[in-house]
């Protein structure tokens, strides 16, 4: 087998994208990777590489290396349509002959990790500044000679404590989350019986509802099929979709939980007759530390992260998860799970 087959075949196989100028700048060739990359209608035997690429930066050190002959080789990273990529360039110099080769590899994916990444530390560190800032602020004033009031210093602790617990609930979140998203947390699949387990959660949410005014009941049929799942998991979805219910419901309103047999599997709807969401919103409600309220959901007590827990464990699952809401109106949260033995 001869040499140009073996490197034709290796650069057709490479999840880098190739592109080989000539001393003129034109297109001497180019890898499938690179083609499906930059998408470039006809033949691009021939072509000027501004013909081709159209990114400025890049364009710049191109021209700098065709017109030095020469040089060493470098990096560079560019954007295109929404996508990053690093570029090598190394100038072949041979005989008098010149030629230059563009090794690009797609670091999108990183990109985006990154971005989560920063993003996830700087929400991290503005969700427990709060809560800190108020724990530190009662606290030193009760040091300062607030405990003398007793009616004072219950309000104080009151207050302290509460906040205690939302930083405590946060991170128990952010621990479920890490080892969910990590699949650190295994999902232990056997038949669940959902009419018990949602009649259970519904009635541990009673108090909270009843509380605020608000009416909570269960409609499930009791020929109601088992599913395949984590009981303890599957709680979590129900206990978290129930709790944003509530919260998010104004005194006088309702929380209902129906289940019915779908596509071979069975279909819980938890629907309440709270504030609703824009429908703008409802695509990103699924993110981590997302709100559509900011202000109303930490004086709530909400982490922002129960609904990033919920999407995961479904995941998990093989279900399906649905929204569908209408600002004042209220909202409905579905999960869709497989029939189990």
């Amino acid at each position: 087998m001869g040499k140009n087959v073996i490197l034709e075949t290796i650069a057709r196989e490479m999840k880098t994208g190739v592109l080989v100028l000539d001393k003129a700048g034109q297109a001497l060739y180019a890898n499938p990777f690179f083609l499906n990359s930059f998408p470039f209608k006809g033949a691009i035997d021939g072509k000027k590489v501004n013909e081709i690429i159209q990114n400025v930066n890049l364009l710049k050190n191109i021209e700098g290396f065709l017109n030095n002959r020469g040089g060493k080789s470098s990096d560079i990273e560019i954007s295109d349509g929404g996508r990053f990529f690093n570029v090598h360039i190394v100038p072949i110099k041979e005989k008098g002959d010149f030629s230059l080769l563009l090794f690009l590899q797609d670091i999108t994916e990183e990109k985006k990790v990154e971005t989560i990444k920063k993003d996830f530390v700087a929400n991290v560190s503005h969700e427990l500044r709060t809560p800190l800032a108020s724990i530190k602020g009662y606290s030193e004033t009760l040091l300062d000679g607030g405990m003398d009031d007793k009616e004072t210093l219950k309000e104080f602790l009151r207050v302290i404590d509460r906040h205690a617990t939302r930083m405590a609930r946060l991170i128990d979140d952010l621990l479920i989350l890490s080892r969910l998203e990590s699949h650190q947390m295994a999902i232990i699949s056997a038949p669940v019986e959902l009419n018990d387990l949602i009649f259970t959660t519904t009635k541990g949410f009673e108090k909270q509802a009843r509380d605020k005014g608000i009416a909570i009941s269960a409609e499930i049929p009791d020929d109601l099929p088992k599913v395949m799942g984590d009981r303890d998991r599957l709680e979590q979805v129900v206990v978290n979709l129930l709790d944003n219910a509530i919260k998010y419901t104004h005194s006088g309103g309702s929380v209902t939980v129906k289940a019915k047999r779908e596509d071979g599997g069975v279909r819980v709807d938890i629907t309440d007759t709270g504030m609703g969401i824009p429908s703008g919103d409802i695509p990103r409600i699924f993110e981590r530390f997302y709100r559509v309220d900011k202000a109303r959901s930490r004086e709530l007590g909400g982490t922002g992260l129960g609904l990033a827990i919920v999407k995961h464990i479904i995941q998990g699952h093989n279900g399906k998860l649905f929204v569908e809401s209408t600002p004042g109106k209220g909202s409905t949260f579905s999960f869709l799970l497989k029939s189990g033995a």
